[in-house]
């Protein structure tokens, strides 16, 4: 980081490998890297006072499997809707919605999912069928800290509740209107697969996790990503570590 400008890292890096990859913030960073897994970077730094927030995921032997660029490439095609679903005048939940839509479909397209049991995407999104292969939020603000201060509820709406039952819990939810995304707002775009051992889980997909995550900054016409100097699309990962 310092040689190329940083003074400090935003936070504690997290390196995962294979099944490590499957846990949100493994902080363990000790075990070793074999050939045939996917390798897993959360990393960032500050300059000046301001924080990044990036990962990428690649495979160690530098090709991915058949299994990890399906499911690689159905994370980035959610990450894709989030980005063309960020901007000016959209609510922060928008782009997170745009995410589960697609991981919802791709789920059930994959066979992680089955239709006979859970329904088609709608029925997955509804009972929130995809959480246990993706169980966080799509971003967060980034600014000052990694996870910047601000409210993620539409200061104008703020009386404006509603309730609803959780389906996994049973609890009731309040739902408030979501905040409004304005030109300048720096937030995340950060979907995710986390797939672990489990029953009617296809075994070829066992201890995968990938998360794709860039640093966004809103527009009148959409967003700017200042993160993506570092490639995304599964070819030219793979042409980068043949280089």
């Amino acid at each position: 980081f310092r040689e190329h400008g940083s003074q400090y890292p935003a936070y504690g890096s997290i390196v995962a490998a294979g099944a490590n990859a499957c846990v949100l913030h493994y902080r363990a960073d000790a075990a070793p890297i074999r050939s045939g897994e996917l390798v897993l970077i959360d990393a960032g730094c500050e300059l000046d006072g301001y924080a990044s927030d990036i990962t990428r995921t690649f495979p160690a032997n530098g090709r991915f499997t058949g299994p990890q660029r399906t499911l690689y490439d159905l994370v980035l095609a959610s990450q894709d809707a989030a980005v063309a679903a960020t901007k000016a005048g959209a609510r922060f939940v928008d782009p997170h919605e745009a995410t589960v839509a697609v991981l919802a479909q791709g789920l059930l397209d994959v066979g992680l999912l089955d239709r006979n049991k859970v329904g088609n995407a709608q029925d997955v999104i509804a009972h929130r069928a995809y959480f246990p292969f993706y169980m966080h939020r799509t971003g967060h603000w980034l600014g000052m800290d990694v996870h910047d201060c601000g409210s993620y509820v539409e200061p104008s709406e703020l009386g404006n509740v509603s309730e609803r039952q959780d389906p996994l819990s049973g609890e009731t939810i309040k739902d408030r209107p979501s905040r409004v995304l304005r030109p300048g707002m720096v937030l995340t775009i950060e979907p995710g697969l986390y797939v672990r051992p489990g029953e009617g889980v296809p075994e070829h997909f066992w201890n995968i996790g990938i998360r794709i995550e860039d640093d966004a900054i809103v527009t009148a016409t959409g967003c700017e990503l200042i993160s993506r100097d570092v490639p995304v699309k599964a070819d030219e990962i793979e042409a980068l570590m043949r280089a």
